[in-house]
């Protein structure tokens, strides 16, 4: 590692915790814990773009981003282990400072790698993968805990005499109907239902992502198999719900995560004429090839 590597590094490691300093206070004096998370996210983009422009390398934003996450998460359980607490209070615009910690440097850099006609910036692919693996870490932790510590429920009963229901959305049919009928609210349903779908949609991408090489079939079934263990752990557990229409939910959302994967795809090659997961040097040298040898062909 030379001495500007060094310097940067320094620099990232030092201006990151300086602005979790400032996210700590922010969260602390400010009753208002979205002005702590717009902050945040304002940051964020700031170093992110300062170390992408000043390294000519994802590296960099990798070190940040990593930092930032790992340092928000501690932030975050130790004062949820503080509560209750009568100085510092703990809610979901902690979660959300996690989240935008590390969504805020994925989106910026996925987007400058997509708009770079160079390549000008190296080692993107190390930086995806790096912040994947870091994403997925923490993605099964949230997954254990909303399914199997503080589980998800639907704000209707179970079957009684432990029965259980085997057509989708039967339950959660009968529920609306009665519920719109009685003129009652279906606020809890509705928040329910999305949380259900948008806690499937990374396990979509991120399954498309790494088993894009299998075979269909064993693609389809790690799709159908992931969330119907979990129904089944829930079951046998007897911690969650374990109900078909949890199952019908994920399914939906493995579904909306899968397509995002291929409608970024198809933007990726309309406009770059390669795979989003490829590296860009690679394919930069194999279209110089290709167009060297039917040049040479010609004469």
């Amino acid at each position: 590692m030379n001495k500007r590597a060094v310097n940067i590094s320094s620099l990232v490691i030092l201006l990151a915790l300086l602005s979790f300093i400032l996210e700590m206070c922010l969260y602390y004096f400010i009753p208002q814990h979205i002005v702590t998370v717009a902050v945040a996210v304002v940051i964020s983009l700031a170093l992110t773009h300062f170390f992408l422009e000043t390294s000519l390398n994802y590296d960099y934003c990798f070190l940040h981003a990593s930092f930032m996450t790992i340092a928000s998460i501690g932030f975050c359980m130790v004062i949820y282990f503080l509560q209750p607490n009568q100085w510092i209070q703990y809610d979901y615009s902690l979660i959300a400072l996690i989240i935008f910690n590390w969504l805020t440097p994925f989106i910026y850099c996925f987007l400058r790698d997509f708009a770079d006609r160079g390549p000008r910036f190296d080692d993107y692919l190390f930086f995806f993968h790096g912040m994947s693996i870091l994403f997925l870490v923490i993605y099964a932790i949230g997954i254990i805990k909303q399914f199997f510590v503080t589980p998800l429920l639907p704000p209707y009963d179970s079957l009684p005499f432990g029965a259980h229901n085997f057509i989708p959305f039967m339950a959660t049919g009968n529920y609306l109907e009665t519920a719109l009928s009685q003129n009652e609210s279906i606020h809890q349903m509705v928040v329910y239902i999305l949380e259900m779908i948008v806690l499937a949609i990374p396990f979509g991408f991120y399954a498309k992502v790494y088993t894009r090489n299998f075979p269909f079939p064993a693609r389809l079934a790690i799709y159908l198999g992931c969330p119907l263990a979990i129904e089944l752990l829930q079951y046998v557990t007897g911690n969650g719900y374990g109900d078909i229409d949890d199952y019908s939910l994920t399914i939906i959302g493995t579904a909306i995560g899968i397509a995002i994967y291929h409608i970024v795809q198809a933007i990726s090659y309309g406009l770059n004429k390669r795979n989003f997961l490829e590296d860009r040097t690679v394919t930069k040298n194999l279209i110089f090839h290709f167009e060297g040898t039917n040049t040479f062909d010609i004469r």
